[in-house]
């Protein structure tokens, strides 16, 4: 994956603002996210699957900050909504595309 690529990747998560989305739910979130992150993983990840690592590093802090903003209950306690997130990946494995094939928060 040439550094263009994941720049223009990293751009459109940007742009799709996930963060001021506070009226969907996390699993209207996966159904936006996940025909995007099918598209780059059957593109990208052909060669080099590792090559996504950061992309999804990236997607994962951009739902961090959703949380943040959608669940007053965390009250910008970033650890928190990392705990949460975790507890959720364990939960339903396969909500999102990337953490069924194991990128799954660190």
């Amino acid at each position: 994956m040439s550094r263009k690529s994941k720049k223009g990747i990293l751009s459109d998560l940007g742009k799709m603002n996930i963060h001021k989305k506070t009226r969907c739910t996390l699993q209207d979130l996966a159904m936006m996210l996940n025909s995007k992150i099918r598209g780059w993983i059957n593109y990208y990840g052909k060669i080099k699957r590792k090559a996504l690592k950061p992309v999804f590093y990236y997607l994962h802090h951009r739902i961090i900050k959703w949380i943040l903003n959608r669940y007053k209950r965390f009250k910008r306690s970033r650890v928190l909504a990392v705990k949460w997130l975790r507890r959720i990946t364990k939960e339903y494995p396969n909500m999102f595309y990337h953490w069924a094939l194991g990128y799954q928060l660190t």
